[in-house]
């Protein structure tokens, strides 16, 4: 199976009532995540999704929008991820906010999650309206998983906390709180 074309987000058109906004000024807003995502992986993800619409048979158009919105927010989460972890490469190349600073790296990656919540926007136009709930349902957990989830590695880190083989197998699975006064 072919690989997914990629995406740019530097032609998405602005949604009604949304203010003019230069293509110049989004280029600008987005280079840390450009300059990222410019950095190619294995696109692994892609592939994944690709062998599990074997199954699911997803429609091309709408499989295209998840494999984007997937590329989006984990490139976004890595961004945020290289600050919190003060990294310094990532596959051999100097990490965005070694490049752009902090504060834009942040705002960049930020953007994006926001500019991928637009994306599924597309998906909802053509769901009955309980499916675009389960959606967003699903979509907002896995983001609030994925900030608890680095949020208790951060937590470990700096409380110099061992965490137990049940407590880190709890927060890879998306399950755990935890208790920052607990030792």
């Amino acid at each position: 199976m072919p690989p997914m074309p990629s995406f740019s987000l530097l032609h998405s058109s602005p949604s009604v009532g949304e203010p003019k906004w230069s293509q110049a000024n989004e280029s600008l807003v987005l280079e840390p995540f450009t300059y990222i995502t410019s950095n190619t992986a294995k696109e692994v993800r892609t592939l994944l999704v690709q062998a599990f619409n074997v199954w699911l048979a997803v429609p091309s158009e709408s499989l295209e929008i998840i494999d984007h919105v997937v590329q989006m927010l984990h490139t976004a989460s890595l961004m945020i991820d290289d600050i919190e972890d003060d990294a310094h490469l990532r596959m051999g190349q100097p990490v965005a906010h070694k490049m752009y600073g902090v504060p834009q790296t942040i705002n960049a990656a930020n953007y994006v999650y926001f500019l991928a919540y637009k994306e599924l926007s597309k998906l909802r136009r053509h769901t009955e309206a309980d499916q675009a709930r389960e959606l967003d349902s699903v979509v907002t957990a896995e983001l609030v998983n994925l900030h608890r989830g680095q949020g208790s590695e951060i937590l470990w880190r700096d409380m110099l906390h061992c965490p137990t083989e049940e407590e880190y197998i709890s927060m890879v699975n998306n399950s755990m709180y935890i208790d920052p006064g607990a030792s």
